[in-house]
């Protein structure tokens, strides 16, 4: 069993236990839910699990994190299943309640993955592989399998899909030439190996594959989804100042322990990926200087952290000489007084 749960499963005290499991929820499971609804389906909620232009992804935030508290639940009750890393179930379970939602609303595209999927797993020409907790798919010509595509290299593909769909099938038209073929030569052209799920985004694109067509959004609902909706900000109401709330953040920041203020600056990242210093600078919050000062660093060593930001848990812990537990203790603790310093801000209009 993973010794995160440790605490939560043999406590005997009802309030130790609770607080055992609201930490559980919102320093380890509420964060990978958030990203996972991110990364597969675009979805974007804040800390409280908010977003009100889009209720589906308020609706399956709030599913899964009570799907998480049932699982819990039962583990204290009778914990017969093992779970060796946490975070790692977590995802999963988020990363089924996606898969579940697709299927509801995007049947079409549903049929395409399963079709790719048989597609690659049949072909000789085919290969397909998990890698941690992805399915890869690649050529079997290749020597060897190949690295997941870059994240910039996969945007470019997509943006030429146009340029490859005229040079590489000419006149014909590609939604009546064979899937393997439409595959394969996405592959070559490629060059790289894709995950499954991105294939088959590239592979609907190509094939003009569409469930629903796309809602219009108006300004102020374009500008809540493109805002930087953080797992630390509260940054909940889309009507208030950005260039305030995060002053407003950035005071509350400096006065946390120092620990908790750089567990939470070498870990923060936003929506977009972009790191907590790059947010003081972009909104002329403070120079370089001026928060090395603050922080009580040389600029060169502010500038060697900025380089590796945002920081994984281990990172953190190398950085500040503690242990993991410590670190997400740190973490914990900073959002626990973060919320409470920001909640009065937020209710500003």
């Amino acid at each position: 069993m993973d010794n995160l749960l440790l605490p939560y499963l043999t406590a005997t005290d009802e309030s130790e236990r609770q607080e055992h499991l609201d930490e559980l929820l919102v320093v380890y499971a509420a964060p990978v839910v958030r990203h996972t609804l991110r990364q597969k389906l675009g979805f974007h909620v804040n800390q409280l699990g908010v977003n009100p232009y889009n209720p589906d992804a308020e609706d399956l935030y709030h599913e899964t994190i009570a799907k998480i508290i049932e699982l819990l639940t039962t583990l204290q009750i009778s914990p017969t299943t093992q779970i060796e890393n946490f975070e790692q179930y977590i995802g999963r379970i988020a990363t089924n309640a996606c898969l579940d939602y697709m299927r509801a609303k995007s049947p079409a595209r549903t049929r395409l993955k399963y079709s790719l999927r048989e597609l690659l797993s049949r072909r000789s020409e085919f290969v397909l592989w998990k890698s941690d907790d992805r399915f890869l798919c690649g050529l079997a010509f290749w020597t060897e399998k190949r690295e997941p595509i870059s994240s910039q290299r996969l945007a470019e593909v997509e943006a030429q899909l146009p340029i490859f769909r005229t040079t590489g099938f000419d006149r014909d038209d590609i939604r009546h030439v064979p899937l393997a073929r439409v595959v394969a030569e996405l592959l070559r052209w490629a060059n790289d190996s894709i995950e499954l799920d991105e294939l088959v985004n590239l592979t609907a694109i190509l094939l003009d594959i569409k469930d629903r067509p796309a809602e219009s959004l108006d300004d102020e609902a374009r500008a809540y989804l493109e805002a930087r909706v953080t797992d630390t900000t509260l940054m909940s109401d889309p009507r208030l100042d950005f260039a305030k709330l995060s002053r407003g953040l950035w005071q509350a920041v400096v006065g946390l322990p120092e620990k908790q203020r750089d567990t939470f600056c070498l870990g923060f990242e936003d929506e977009n990926g972009e790191d907590f210093f790059t947010l003081l600078f972009e909104t002329d919050i403070a120079t370089p200087s001026q928060l090395a000062l603050r922080l009580g660093r040389s600029l060169e060593d502010l500038m060697r952290l900025w380089s590796a930001m945002p920081m994984d848990v281990a990172a953190i812990a190398v950085e500040l000489n503690g242990t993991r537990a410590q670190v997400w203790k740190w973490r914990f603790d900073a959002l626990r007084r973060l919320e409470k310093e920001l909640r009065p801000f937020l209710r500003q209009k």
